[in-house]
């Protein structure tokens, strides 16, 4: 019987991992649609890496926001009724939030909004 041939690891990735890493960043103004589905993908693999509690301190530090359309927030409540996480106190706030409610922060605008979810 023959000997199967051992794959080479490649040294190019070593190479390649030598590189620092710099992000594409938008320049102040552009805007940049992604789905929700990507979104949470994101926030699943800095949970996954342990670092949940630090991104969110620092997303509050830099007041970090998103703008979301009519459709996506009503997707939201809508799914947190149906999957009765309604009572939860997080999910209480969210399927009541109401349009123009003051919240702590900076809207793109200029407007302050506060929306704390603890």
């Amino acid at each position: 019987m023959a000997k199967k041939a051992k794959a080479k690891k490649s040294k190019a990735r070593g190479a390649a991992s030598a590189q620092p890493v710099r992000p594409t960043y938008l320049s102040e103004g552009q805007t940049y649609t992604m789905g929700l589905h990507d979104v949470v993908r994101a926030l699943k693999v800095i949970e996954k890496h342990g670092h949940m509690a630090k991104f969110a301190r620092a997303a509050k530090d830099q007041q970090a926001a998103g703008t979301f359309d009519a459709k996506t927030v009503n997707f939201v409540k809508d799914f947190m009724v149906k999957q009765k996480m309604h009572t939860d106190p997080i999910g209480k706030h969210i399927v009541n939030a109401q349009k123009g409610e003051p919240t702590r922060g900076v809207t793109r605008g200029g407007g302050r909004f506060d929306c704390n979810f603890g």
